[in-house]
């Protein structure tokens, strides 16, 4: 693995370098790890960032004592399949251990990290400020380690996220996508937000929103749901006495109660990156579903579909047709 860790500090990984240093990782046990980190931490040119020697040797001390909790906080954090990290694939190990001692210089600044779910996937992710978020399928977040938890928290995301953002007044926490801004302090929330899409949605449970759009800010409230239309940039609040439910993907179900069914297709088609054609009466797209569909079938989904609406469908790819016999 020697090779690919130079490579991994050289910045030099390519696409198939990646996946073979992550299959190594999985495979890496708790003691061959800490060996690994000790030996990078004595072998680096560590004279040249021009940190006093007392400081190193007190950050030595930290990472010892702290490396265990290290180790099994990566462990239980590291998804069934971990997302791409822009430019390291390790440095959620080194954010914990050894980027202690380089985090006085700027070799970090200016690199950003890459956490993504892929078609199928959930990815548990714990960022530095302690907000822990939850991707589903098809989502990414990405963010700069040399700029995060300063004056603000700043993140990039696409897709569909449970957060449990960490409190801390001094420095928001702010979620950047294609069409919306999301600014919180310490909340729980579920975001609904895939580029390409036509709406996006957040679902309150906990806490205080402020929401920007091109067009208009809003302020959302717990068991409340903001509803932005991508097109001409207003946001719609309304209220909803169960939040738990936009979250229910966590738990491998979509759960609905009453919203018309081409907000469900919508949902289905952004969990399993599929496209769902209706040659059916238009005035069924506004007919009132209520019901839960499976996240880890598909076939099982178009099941429930099927024999609610008394249809049948095609599968051709990725698409699915559904039509009257």
């Amino acid at each position: 693995m020697s090779n690919l860790e130079d490579k991994y500090k050289n910045d030099s990984l390519t696409q198939a370098d990646l996946l073979a240093f992550r299959e190594e990782l999985n495979h890496t046990s708790d003691e061959q790890l800490e060996a690994r980190l000790h030996a990078s931490w004595q072998n680096d040119a560590l004279d040249e960032l021009g940190v006093p020697t007392e400081r190193l040797e007190a950050l030595k001390s930290r990472i010892d004592q702290n490396l265990s909790a290290s180790k099994r906080s990566f462990k239980l954090e590291l998804p069934a399949r971990l997302g791409w990290i822009a430019a390291a694939v390790l440095l959620p190990v080194f954010m914990l251990t050894t980027f202690h001692f380089y985090r006085q210089t700027s070799i970090l600044s200016n690199e950003e990290v890459l956490f993504s779910a892929l078609e199928g996937e959930r990815s548990n992710v714990t960022l530095p400020d302690g907000t822990k978020v939850t991707l589903n399928s098809n989502s990414s977040l990405t963010y700069s380690p040399g700029q995060f938890n300063h004056k603000e928290r700043n993140i990039q995301f696409n897709g569909e996220a449970y957060f449990n953002v960490a409190k801390n007044e001094s420095a928001p926490f702010i979620i950047h996508t294609h069409e919306l801004k999301v600014t919180v302090l310490g909340t729980k929330f579920n975001l609904h937000a895939y580029a390409g899409n036509k709406t996006m949605a957040i679902t309150l449970e906990e806490g205080h929103v402020l929401l920007s759009s091109k067009q208009e800010e809003k302020e959302l409230f717990p068991h409340q749901k903001a509803i932005l239309d991508c097109q001409d940039g207003r946001i719609s609040i309304v209220r909803d006495d169960s939040p738990e439910n936009a979250s229910a993907w966590r738990n491998g179900e979509l759960v609905f109660s009453n919203q018309e069914l081409h907000d469900v297709l919508n949902a289905l088609e952004d969990t399993y990156d599929i496209s769902i054609q209706m040659h059916t009466d238009k005035a069924i797209a506004t007919d009132l579903f209520t019901g839960r569909i499976p996240t880890d079938n598909l076939l099982d989904a178009l099941e429930i579909l099927r024999y609610s609406y008394h249809m049948n469908y095609q599968i051709d790819k990725k698409t699915i047709i559904f039509s009257y016999n």
